[in-house]
């Protein structure tokens, strides 16, 4: 087959990395272009025995050049299916079929949609109508697609669970630990907690920092690690300036899992999420998480087996559930071994991308 795996920007964001993951894997079997509407970022991403390319438009409405290219790439290669994986790539996708009524789109749903427009907005309405021209929708969690079937009142028999599919990248944990604690000049026994996401309102990273300092006068040993990049970091980093020993900044980070490897536990405190992959990826390095439980959180967190899930964004709350986990290691331990069997069971790669192939197969076919 051949397949257009479309992204916004060929970026190391969760659901670009994901695509390009997916898309070297497909690449076994089928023919894959992976691109990005927007110019790629200094670090592009890129995905491994497929063509990479950008096609350079501008984020607005509708950028018409940029339509009128992707049109082109789509009449020149015949793609058996489209896969769009954002808003923007539905749109431009969708516009594109109304040029080109034979193509086949997928959209790989990631989040909770009803979160990003109010009901009865021109957004969502708008979302609505592009909604009617795609073949068939896929989401990471139960939760997200019941949410898009609820908000755009989208045909169920078209729609399907694909949970996201983990690499098994394997890592010695202990050489790992002292290589991270080394790189930030933390002791050899101190506590890492760390967070991956964007820099944005979303990530809700002021919740982290709060956290962190009503815990810190109790747990001496506790240090942080933020990894990510986006347009609140200056302010963030502002905001911690009493705190340059303990609490650190990598910036932008291609391998997240050695990262995470080296850490105690993971920690997120988002006011939106669909299905957070990097819960995952912690998991299959036997780091367990603490999370608020938004969106399809509870899907990869279970509560006391494989984490933490509190139930609001209580600081308190939050606090307590990191302390546990501080001072009985063999707690730790056990939430990161269940974690870790969790994720090799119900989200590995492998069957990912069986499940991606086979659907392809089955909406190329109608």
């Amino acid at each position: 087959m051949k397949i257009l795996q479309l992204v916004t920007q060929r970026q190391y964001r969760g659901a670009e990395v994901f695509a390009a993951e997916l898309s070297q894997l497909l690449a076994k079997n089928n023919e894959v272009v992976f691109a990005g509407l927007y110019p790629a970022p200094s670090h592009e991403l890129k995905a491994s025995h497929c063509r990479n390319m950008d096609l350079n438009g501008t984020k607005k409405f509708l950028d018409l050049s940029l339509l009128i290219k992707l049109i082109k790439l789509i009449k020149k290669e015949n793609f058996d299916i489209i896969q769009a994986n954002g808003s923007d790539t539905l749109k431009y996708a969708v516009f594109a079929k109304f040029m080109l009524p034979q193509i086949k789109i997928v959209y790989r749903n990631i989040s909770m949609v009803s979160s990003w427009s109010t009901s009865g907005s021109y957004k969502r309405k708008f979302n609505a109508l592009l909604f009617k021209k795609v073949n068939f929708v896929t989401s990471v969690g139960q939760q997200s697609l019941n949410d898009l079937i609820k908000t755009y009142q989208f045909p169920v028999a078209k729609t399907k669970v694909i949970r996201r599919g983990i690499p098994e990248l394997k890592y010695d944990l202990s050489v790992e630990k002292k290589s991270l604690r080394a790189k930030y000049e933390f002791q050899e026994n101190d506590f890492v907690l760390l967070h991956i996401g964007r820099f944005s309102p979303e990530k809700n990273h002021p919740f982290l920092i709060q956290v962190f300092r009503k815990l810190k006068p109790l747990f001496p040993s506790l240090k942080m690690i933020f990894v990510g990049e986006g347009p609140l970091l200056e302010i963030i980093k502002k905001s911690t300036n009493d705190l340059q020993d303990e609490i650190k900044y990598a910036g932008h980070q291609e391998n997240v899992q050695q990262l995470l490897a080296g850490a105690d536990l993971f920690v997120l405190g988002s006011t939106i999420e669909g299905v957070p992959g990097v819960v995952l990826e912690a998991a299959m390095q036997q780091i367990p998480s603490v999370a608020v439980n938004v969106g399809g959180v509870a899907e990869v967190v279970i509560n006391n087996e494989t984490g933490f899930v509190m139930e609001s964004h209580n600081a308190d709350e939050f606090a307590n559930a990191v302390s546990d986990l501080l001072t009985d290691r063999n707690l730790l331990h056990r939430l990161g071994s269940n974690a870790y069997q969790s994720v090799m069971e119900n989200y590995t790669l492998k069957r990912c991308v069986q499940q991606f192939e086979e659907l392809y197969q089955q909406v190329s076919k109608k």
